[in-house]
């Protein structure tokens, strides 16, 4: 079980959880209660920061009441402590888990095994965000993987969009945007590459298969994105002359499915042009993507560690030797899209 249940728990059919009175101390508006002020919480280590009710969380997460109530009555996953008037309250661990618990079935992830690992999570991956596809494989998965590259080629071949399309889209949504991007899309646009090097793959078909992807990540995108771009504390693009901008449409899908606010800047962005967009902007992370070989001064060139403190490289285009800090700036390498999302994350909580 994630947490302690209470007998006391509101009987099935009831309608709404009973809200605390508003003279009861602690109360917002909001429906989130500070434990400092709220009095001792029952049965329980954690007793100091903000609690929350069910309201509050469901319009946190974007989950109906019903539904957390059935993911705390089945799975136990749900509020951990107890008001001195009786009423039940998530802490910030409790919402934390139930964030995780939201992202995982999104990917697809079936509802008693995401529970599962929602559960389980320590408080360290919590505070960073466990990774659904570092951290669940479905059966079979890879098996899958290497039959739909190879629908993907022939369609590319025969140059058939929709099929494509309708491909790509059902990777995305049953595998979630980094587990479709590291077993299928990458392993699918390798192949394309070594099978053009061959003279097997026409230059229309290359064309078609990277337009009809990169249109399906953006789509995919639009769907989970729960922001406008004006939010963005996150900054993605590609180096000056990159030109090969699909895995960073592959981030932004990734971390659009987090609720993480990104704005993408695109291929071949000059120094002088990004420099701009975060004095505009002040990003908390800048992840820039390069194929091509770059000079190790690249990526410290412009870099104010009053604009952004934390510098990303994605891309074989980057040496191990760029990775390291400039003054306060800190610059990293990533080597694949789990290492991305997961090194932005940490960065928006630095």
């Amino acid at each position: 079980m994630c947490n302690r249940r209470f007998e006391m728990a509101k009987p099935e059919g009831s309608g709404q959880t009973a809200q605390m009175p508003d003279s009861e101390a602690g109360r917002s508006q909001s429906g989130v209660v500070d434990a400092a002020t709220a009095g001792p919480a029952s049965d329980s280590g954690e007793s100091t920061g903000l609690l929350w009710g069910v309201g509050a969380v469901s319009t946190k997460l974007d989950v109906a009441r019903p539904t957390l109530r059935t993911w705390d009555r089945r799975y136990g996953l749900g509020p951990s402590l107890r008001t001195p008037g009786g009423h039940r309250r998530y802490t910030a661990t409790d919402v934390s888990r139930m964030q995780l618990m939201n992202r995982l079935l999104d990917t697809g992830v079936a509802a008693a095994q995401a529970a599962q690992v929602a559960c389980s999570a320590t408080d360290e991956e919590l505070a960073v965000g466990v990774l659904p596809s570092r951290t669940v494989r479905r059966p079979g998965n890879r098996r899958r993987a290497s039959s739909t590259v190879g629908t993907l080629v022939r369609a590319a071949k025969a140059l058939q969009a929709d099929e494509l399309a309708r491909c790509i889209s059902v990777q995305l949504r049953r595998r979630g945007a980094v587990e479709a991007w590291e077993e299928v899309f990458a392993p699918f646009l390798i192949e394309i590459g070594q099978q053009w090097m061959l003279g097997e793959f026409g230059i229309a078909s290359e064309h078609l298969a990277s337009g009809v992807l990169a249109s399906e990540l953006h789509t995919f995108s639009m769907h989970h994105r729960s922001h406008r771009p004006v939010s963005a504390r996150v900054i993605l693009t590609c180096a000056e002359d990159e030109q090969h901008v699909l895995p960073v449409f592959a981030l932004e899908a990734a971390l659009a499915q987090r609720k993480t606010p990104t704005l993408v800047l695109g291929q071949r962005m000059p120094v002088k042009a990004l420099r701009r967009a975060m004095l505009a902007r002040r990003p908390a992370v800048v992840f820039i993507w390069a194929s091509m070989a770059q000079p190790v001064g690249d990526a410290s060139n412009g870099l104010d560690p009053d604009v952004s403190r934390h510098v990303l490289l994605g891309g074989p285009g980057w040496s191990d030797g760029a990775a390291h800090s400039y003054g306060s700036v800190r610059v990293e390498r990533v080597h694949d899209l789990d290492q991305a999302v997961s090194q932005v994350e940490r960065g928006l909580q630095s």
